[in-house]
């Protein structure tokens, strides 16, 4: 933790907005309009997963970092890095979100997103309830929160969303879910919301991915 702190330290010396993306999944279309609306407010985005004892179907760390590094990076135009972080994942949600933000608040960064069911697992907590808990507290921290819906496929709009920034009706818009992508991966399946080199890259390489 404290070499991540370092790092993070170091890298505000060349970038004033920094931010933190919390995932510890392979990444398929909707973490990357994440991270295109998180560098419209950063100068540079880091992956940082924490990174604690495994559960079933959590991705190897090594592979994690070599699709960011390797094949999101220059897609970013280099404005991307992954750097995790060693703690526990408890699966906690609202007071996890809080947990998380006071994380990354002390490790130097300025900005960290919070989306749908943040840290929660097996549709215990409301979506939007790590959300709300994070806007009542938000004065505790100096980190900015960018907060979003989730992503999502929009039938009208043709491509990836996050929900809220088009007009369309909840029924145009299909859930994009890396429990889904996970599956389909297994099954040696294709799955529509992840980019080609993504997909060919893991297909290629599944059995040293969990």
């Amino acid at each position: 933790i404290l070499e991540t702190k370092r790092k993070i330290l170091q890298l505000r010396n060349v970038y004033k907005n920094i931010g933190a993306f919390q995932t510890r999944n392979i990444p398929h279309l909707g973490h990357e309009k994440i991270i295109e609306m998180m560098l419209d407010h950063c100068d540079l985005v880091v992956i940082n997963p924490i990174l604690g004892p495994k559960k079933p179907g959590d991705l190897n760390t090594e592979r994690l970092k070599f699709i960011y590094e390797n094949i999101l990076k220059p897609r970013f135009n280099n404005r991307i890095l992954f750097i995790p972080i060693r703690a526990n994942m408890f699966y906690a949600g609202p007071r996890e979100a809080i947990h998380h933000a006071s994380i990354r608040d002390w490790l130097g960064f300025s900005h960290f997103s919070v989306g749908r069911d943040h840290a929660g697992s097996d549709n215990f907590y409301r979506p939007e309830e790590a959300k709300n808990t994070l806007k009542e507290n938000q004065n505790f921290f100096k980190i900015k929160i960018l907060y979003h819906n989730g992503a999502y496929f929009c039938n009208s709009c043709g491509k990836i969303i996050l929900k809220g920034n088009c007009n369309h009706k909840y029924f145009e818009l299909k859930e994009v879910s890396g429990s889904k992508l996970r599956n389909c991966l297994m099954s040696n399946k294709n799955y529509e919301f992840v980019s080609k080199d993504i997909q060919d890259w893991s297909k290629e390489n599944i059995k040293t991915l969990y």
